[in-house]
């Protein structure tokens, strides 16, 4: 469990003078401490901050987490944490970022996004940033917890969404896939093989560059740029992006209302509409049923890890 600035077990005081590439504090807001609702509303208040670059601080932003580190406390962090909770000290901030890395905090249990995502945040930083070097241990110990506990999912998110979406026995020609990361492009490329692929997100040049020397598996368009064509001639709908704005919601919503749309598989960290027919949310009692029954061979490794992870860190969680 996260070690809070409040928790009794909170060890020594931290100094005010912190060493370079040393972790002061963590503010966080995740499912591990917060509603979904909460969670949600961080997501929402962040995809339009600014300032979110710093000379001292790192923005860990995944699927369905936002936490913010910084190499010595401030006043004002670049981004407002109005949730407020921390974690004071380099050893136990360290350790939860560990965890996170190794994925033994997350709904599906050894999935690789996560060690990518938390690889992705500490190469943003620029050269000569004082948390730089704290990447280099946090993601070794992941690796090596992963491997020497042989931490893998059974069913990750793409896994899902096709077991999700291939439950019936009627298939439509098109999947329309919400979102541009990591997570929206590796569920393109799983479910590419037998269906036209429709990637619709806010900066469609940026993804077809990135795309252009891989699989072309998958049309880039902005969702308002969806033809008629597509849009009647019958499409699952996978939402799988955490920077869903007001007018976003308003054109998904619209494609969920379409007559020609079949299912829908939200895997966003809080619900992106309302419940519906044929609408499925990974916290929905049907999903995580399946996903609890997936975890289920990854437990006793996710605790021996977990236990491995915090020796390392003298004790801390």
């Amino acid at each position: 469990m996260a070690q809070t600035a409040d928790s009794p077990r909170e060890g020594r005081p931290v100094s005010s003078t912190v060493a370079t590439g040393r972790i002061a504090w963590c503010a966080f807001s995740d499912a591990t401490t917060h509603s979904l609702g909460e969670l949600g509303a961080a997501f929402q208040q962040l995809d339009g901050a600014a300032g979110t670059e710093s000379t001292t601080g790192l923005l860990l932003r995944t699927c369905h987490r936002v936490e913010w580190y910084e190499a010595a406390p401030t006043a004002n962090a670049p981004i407002a944490f109005w949730l407020g909770r921390r974690i004071t000290g380099h050893e136990a901030a360290a350790s939860r970022l560990t965890h996170i890395a190794t994925d033994v905090m997350s709904l599906i249990l050894g999935e690789q996004f996560v060690f990518q995502q938390v690889r992705a945040a500490f190469n943003r930083l620029p050269a000569g940033h004082p948390l730089r070097p704290v990447g280099a241990k946090v993601l070794l110990l992941a690796s090596q917890a992963r491997r020497q506990f042989g931490l893998h999912a059974r069913l990750d998110y793409r896994d899902l969404t096709r077991t999700l979406l291939d439950a019936p026995s009627v298939r439509p020609r098109n999947l329309l896939v919400v979102g541009g990361g990591m997570l929206a492009q590796s569920v393109a490329q799983e479910l590419g093989d037998d269906r036209r692929v429709f990637l619709l997100t806010r900066n469609p040049k940026n993804l077809r560059r990135l795309l252009r020397a891989g699989s072309d598996r998958a049309t880039v368009l902005r969702i308002t740029d969806l033809s008629d064509t597509v849009r009647d001639g019958g499409f699952d709908l996978v939402l799988a992006t955490s920077g869903i704005t007001p007018q976003y919601r308003e054109h998904i919503a619209r494609l969920v209302d379409a007559a020609a749309r079949r299912l829908v598989v939200d895997l966003c960290a809080a619900p992106v509409l309302h419940e519906r027919s044929n609408y499925q949310h990974l916290h929905h009692p049907a999903v995580t049923d399946i996903i609890e029954d997936a975890n289920r061979p990854a437990i006793e490794a996710a605790r021996a890890a977990s236990s491995w992870i915090e020796s390392h860190y003298g004790g801390r969680s």
